[in-house]
């Protein structure tokens, strides 16, 4: 039973995991020519590892939500075994809410901390003197896609139906 609304939210999951594929591709890239540079030419770039290191964020952040929305996260499951449909499902709703208070918790304190660096004007201590606010912004847009896709997948667990479940 997918809404409208879910279904525009798995798109721009996909979209958001895409754009994330890109980026690796292109830190890969970029390691791979920086090795090139050092050890053959003996003149390694000076932005690559900074530039690199700051992707990983955006890598890790914008492909979140759609590794929730594929199933895709790591998962504990040897101890749902033991319960039957009916338990594992409140199990999983249960698990579903503190994950959904955890990524609320997040997105809240990279929205502090982005806002602040933003306001205050951080910057990196390098050469490349990077403003933190545009490095920082991934992490509130990966927190918010991945809370709003917490809470969408777990009202459509919800509404699914449970004829067939066991009454415990």
């Amino acid at each position: 039973m997918d809404t409208v609304l879910y279904k525009k939210l798995r798109t721009v999951n996909r979209v958001c995991a895409t754009v994330s594929g890109m980026i690796l591709m292109f830190v890969t890239f970029s390691i791979f020519v920086d090795v090139l540079l050092r050890y053959f030419f003996n003149s390694p770039s000076i932005w690559t590892t900074e530039i690199s290191t700051y992707l990983f964020l955006y890598i890790i952040f914008l492909g979140t939500a759609y590794a929730l929305q594929e199933g895709l996260h790591i998962r504990v499951t040897f101890f749902l075994g033991i319960f039957g449909p009916r338990s594992k499902r409140f199990v999983e709703f249960g698990t579903s809410i503190l994950a959904m208070v955890y990524s609320f918790a997040l997105l809240w304190q990279t929205s502090v901390m982005t806002w602040t660096a933003f306001k205050e004007k951080w910057t990196s201590p390098t050469m490349l003197n990077a403003p933190y606010a545009y490095i920082y912004v991934v992490m509130v847009v990966g927190c918010f896609f991945l809370f709003v896709t917490f809470l969408f997948k777990s009202i459509v667990e919800l509404r699914k139906p449970h004829d067939n479940l066991e009454h415990n």
